[in-house]
């Protein structure tokens, strides 16, 4: 009776180990699609400004942004 326990008792941990890599594996894919999104957006704004300075430059403005 106590090795049944006792297996049963090891195959939890087991499982409870598992899911917390597994946890542990989404919170960092979270994290790096976060990061992800957070350079995407920073791009997104360079991008736009230098194309912002050179649709000024085409339209014949001294001043620059």
């Amino acid at each position: 009776m106590l090795a049944i326990i006792s297996k049963y008792q090891e195959e939890l941990s087991l499982a409870m180990t598992h899911e917390h890599r597994v946890a542990d594996k989404y919170a960092q894919v979270y994290a790096e699609k976060e990061a992800r999104g957070r350079v995407i957006d920073s791009l997104h704004q360079v991008a736009t400004m230098w194309m912002d300075r050179f649709a000024l430059t085409l339209n014949g403005s001294q001043e620059l942004p």
